[in-house]
């Protein structure tokens, strides 16, 4: 069985141009009694009207990660055996204000209003995050507490973030509009041998050995030099909006998850 990094979830591709869903992008999905979210993964193979999400995942993995958030504690009144295989539930398209991704040598306390998800990595804690406020006063104050020397580089509202102690570094945050574009490998080694020099301590604060600070992506508009990405932020600061409106509509039209339990 192939591992998932993450919470999924498989999506009819009929069923994602209906509801605006993008692969590989975050969706909320929603029962009378409760919430997840979890990114979609359209697949040929998942049947229209239909949802489906995996098990396993629990609250030290993800936050809303657990597809039993949208379950009803119903259990069968002779065997125990919970109806955990299917349930009514709604799907909207998820467009955060920002995505980033940070490492640290400890684990970092998170506020309530961060999604996140846990990464695996050796000898660091390794984070995804995504959210709709800015997490930098957060960050910043909480590193600074520390004692930790701060560095930052900043693009219009995305930033980056290195944390040094005593020549070590301690914590590194790249943030996008899309989920950063980071060699994982090369910053975890810097946890224990950090760049000998500011040109490498400069390509690691851009995430990528020889990158610019601020990735942009293709460039669509070279009268001003506008990346792909960049011109996505434009658009999608006008689309949560409408996701509402569309997410209304989607509880009155509710499809169904089915539940993996491999």
């Amino acid at each position: 069985m192939q591992h998932i990094a993450e919470p999924v979830v498989e999506v009819a591709p009929a069923d994602a141009r209906r509801w605006q869903l993008r692969d590989g992008e975050l969706a909320r999905i929603w029962s009378r009694n409760g919430v997840m979210v979890a990114k979609v993964l359209i697949s040929d193979g998942q049947r229209r009207g239909s949802l489906f999400v995996p098990m396993h995942w629990n609250n030290q993995f993800a936050r809303q990660g657990r597809v039993n958030n949208l379950l009803a504690a119903v259990t069968d009144p002779h065997s125990g055996q919970p109806e955990s295989k299917q349930v009514a539930v709604a799907i909207a398209a998820w467009l955060p204000a920002w995505h980033g991704e940070l490492f640290c040598r400890q684990p970092v306390p998170l506020p309530e209003w961060l999604h996140w998800r846990r990464r695996a990595a050796a000898g660091v804690t390794h984070l995804s995050l995504a959210g709709d406020k800015s997490p930098r006063a957060w960050l910043t104050d909480w590193c600074q507490r520390q004692g930790w020397q701060v560095q930052v580089a900043q693009a219009g509202v995305l930033w980056n973030l290195l944390a040094w102690h005593e020549g070590a570094l301690m914590l590194g945050w790249w943030s996008d509009a899309r989920e950063p574009v980071v060699e994982s490998e090369w910053i975890i080694a810097a946890f224990s041998s950090p760049p000998p020099t500011a040109e490498l301590r400069h390509a690691l604060l851009s995430g990528r050995k020889g990158g610019d600070v601020a990735p942009r992506g293709r460039i669509i508009c070279s009268c001003f030099s506008v990346g792909e990405r960049g011109d996505r932020r434009g658009h999608r600061r006008g689309l949560p909006h409408a996701g509402r409106a569309g997410g209304e509509a989607k509880m009155r039209h509710p499809t169904a998850a089915h539940v993996s339990r491999n």
